[in-house]
């Protein structure tokens, strides 16, 4: 009896302990997890923390960036060089990765040492030649040669060098002698613990999609003619079109806009108040010291309140109208054909900042025969504007009319919306710090010294 009680008893203590082992465990599950759980989100915590000093720090970054550029441009002069000879950048769009790579490699095996050295540095490439050129059986002719004629020399066996580039790395030089529409190679900045990257793009070198919201049907067709260009189909053509006539509702684009005067209501109720003092003044005089039929000289106070608004703030008016949700960019923004890393697409050669005019020595072949639409032939026009500028730029358009006389009368039709000095540019800096990043666009005017910023957006 006293064995079974005992026994008992030994169980009843090992069952005790094998719950309070369970109940242990359970506790420290729970421990465990409510450990981790804090762990993750204090992780989490630290990385958002770390985030947000890394984004302001890159923010900070793309804000002094932007200034910098800004103060530096009224002492810059982006000249438009001559280009005789190298390969032209007018039908890019066109080409598909491999189609640009054989355009490039076949202009590699005509151009002069020269110019393929000084491209091939611009381009920040190995300038070392160094392979053979000629082939095994080439060789094994010349041998063969040798052998039948003694007094063969043996000069022909030299190898002949091959210049070892990649055409994919090479960079077509565009108008300012940086690829299009960069008016400069890109500048990269350390600031602090951001690395920043600035460009600068020639606007006058797109096709203006205020014209799509003019009151002119030329204008409006030439925009049309664009889209066509940049292989967009008819559904994508329309909607751009609603999209157009969506932003026309708000504010129509003219060319050659003026300056409007802005009275403010304050400065209206201030001007009423004095004209009727005056008004009064001018009828108590009347009465006491004048003859009848006689007045005295009203006058009308100046305000100081009224504002002239200058005519470049109707492209700041346009710039964010273009960049609002009036417009959808993401159809434009996608690559029509496989470009590889030039990411052609129809976005990258529309003017969404306000600009007005074409600048006909930098605009490409499809922007300009867009341009020429109600000329009579677009495409001959364009043509010829490509040869004579890659030798010599445009200083008037006059140029243009004496280079074609035939076309004389439509290339004055289209004058006021030609230029060939550009004014209006376009500054993207890229701004990254760990792993945040900060992008902003601002568009500015430039005349000669005179810099004037119009409109700047921000993204991330």
């Amino acid at each position: 009896m006293n064995t079974d009680r005992k026994n008992l008893m030994t169980q009843s203590a090992s069952s005790r302990r094998g719950l309070v082992l369970v109940v242990v465990m359970m506790i420290l599950v729970v421990l465990t997890a409510l450990s981790t759980a804090l762990s993750l989100r204090l992780t989490q915590v630290r990385r958002r923390q770390n985030y947000m000093i890394d984004y302001q720090r890159a923010r900070y970054a793309c804000d002094s960036a932007l200034k910098y550029m800004i103060n530096l441009l009224p002492d810059q002069r982006y000249t438009v060089v001559p280009r005789e000879g190298m390969p032209d950048f007018s039908d890019l769009f066109w080409m598909e990765q491999a189609d640009y790579e054989s355009y490039i490699r076949s202009w590699l095996e005509v151009a002069p040492e020269e110019q393929v050295q000084k491209l091939i540095a611009q381009s920040g490439l190995d300038t070392e030649p160094v392979l053979p050129e000629r082939t095994l059986a080439e060789s094994l002719a010349l041998l063969v040669k040798k052998m039948i004629d003694p007094n063969a020399g043996l000069e022909e066996l030299a190898p002949l060098p091959l210049r070892q580039t990649d055409p994919s790395k090479i960079k077509v030089p565009g108008p300012y002698g940086a690829p299009w529409p960069y008016v400069a190679e890109p500048i990269d900045l350390e600031m602090g613990q951001a690395h920043v990257s600035i460009s600068v793009e020639d606007e006058n070198a797109k096709m203006p999609l205020g014209w799509a919201v003019s009151d002119n049907k030329a204008a409006q067709a030439a925009l049309t003619t664009f889209c066509e260009w940049m292989s967009m189909d008819k559904d994508q053509i329309e909607d751009l079109q609603q999209e157009c006539r969506k932003i026309r509702e708000e504010k129509t684009f003219v060319i050659d806009p003026q300056p409007i005067l802005i009275k403010s209501r304050a400065a209206s109720t201030a001007q009423r108040t004095a004209q009727a003092q005056a008004r009064s003044t001018a009828s108590r005089f009347r009465t006491s010291r004048q003859p009848p039929g006689q007045s005295a000289a009203r006058t009308t106070p100046q305000t100081a309140q009224d504002q002239l608004r200058p005519a470049i703030a109707h492209a700041a008016d346009f710039s964010k109208l273009f960049h609002s949700s009036l417009l959808d960019v993401e159809d434009l923004a996608r690559p029509r054909r496989n470009t590889g890393p030039r990411n052609e697409s129809p976005l990258r050669y529309l003017a969404l900042w306000g600009s007005q005019e074409i600048n006909i020595n930098t605009a490409p072949r499809q922007v300009l025969e867009a341009a020429f639409t109600f000329a009579g032939e677009p495409d001959k026009i364009a043509e010829a504007i490509i040869q004579k500028r890659a030798a010599k730029p445009f200083q008037t358009t006059q140029e243009l009319e004496n280079l074609i006389p035939e076309e004389r009368s439509r290339i004055q039709a289209a004058a006021p919306y030609l230029t060939v000095q550009s004014s209006f540019f376009q500054i993207r800096i890229d701004s990254r710090c760990g792993n945040a990043r900060c992008l902003a666009a601002a568009t500015v005017f430039k005349d000669q010294k005179k810099v004037e910023t119009l409109a700047v957006l921000y993204g991330r």
